[in-house]
């Protein structure tokens, strides 16, 4: 067991990391490294990845000592709390229809809103205007899950896996069974009234 002194290092050693590792990561996604890489998500796992190895690389300088589990560590942290922000937060501002939701309800605050107008501003201007499905298109294309013949999208072998996984997945985590192509689940029926 680690003495207490040493322990504390080790996990300041290792905040440290993952704080230049993010610092890195934010830097590098405001350069134009990877800007051809029109996918936010795909150019997003690259960034990590390169961050964590810079992290890894400037911690295996000689001047500084540290021993390679140190540094595969920090590497580890360092990537893994990159690509969870990632994930939470820019690819889902990237591509949320809530947000989208609350974008246009502060931007028609003094409209008299309801479901139904906000769901033909929903038509009209995220699949419109903004043509996200022909962004999805372009993306699961560029992905190898579709491909367009004679002018019809269809699914790859890779994106029949992709949606087996996904099924897969919905099932154990309970994710709205609708979006992978599963039958919605009926809701638990009530208990029966007692005839007392």
């Amino acid at each position: 067991m680690l003495p207490i002194r040493q322990l504390a290092s080790l996990l300041l050693t290792l905040m440290l990391a993952v704080a230049a590792g993010f610092i890195l990561y934010v830097g590098l996604t405001r350069s134009p490294l990877f800007a051809g890489v029109s996918i936010l998500f795909y150019r997003g796992l690259i960034l990590c990845g390169l961050s964590a190895a810079l992290v890894m690389a400037a911690m295996a300088l000689r001047r500084w000592r540290f021993d390679p589990a140190t540094i595969v560590a920090a590497g580890a942290l360092s990537l893994s709390f990159n690509i969870c922000f990632l994930i939470v937060l820019p690819v889902t501002l990237d591509r949320s229809i809530s947000v989208f939701m609350l974008a246009q309800i502060e931007q028609h605050q003094d409209e008299a809103l309801d479901e139904r107008r906000i769901t033909e501003i929903f038509v009209r201007k995220y699949v419109g205007d903004m043509r996200q499905m022909d962004r999805r298109i372009a993306e699961q294309t560029a992905s190898g899950n579709i491909v367009t013949v004679d002018g019809h999208v269809r699914l790859t072998d890779q994106g029949h896996r992709f949606l087996a996984l996904s099924r897969t997945l919905a099932r154990l985590f309970g994710t709205d069974p609708r979006f992978v192509g599963l039958a919605p689940t009926a809701p638990p029926e009530a208990p029966a009234a007692s005839p007392h």
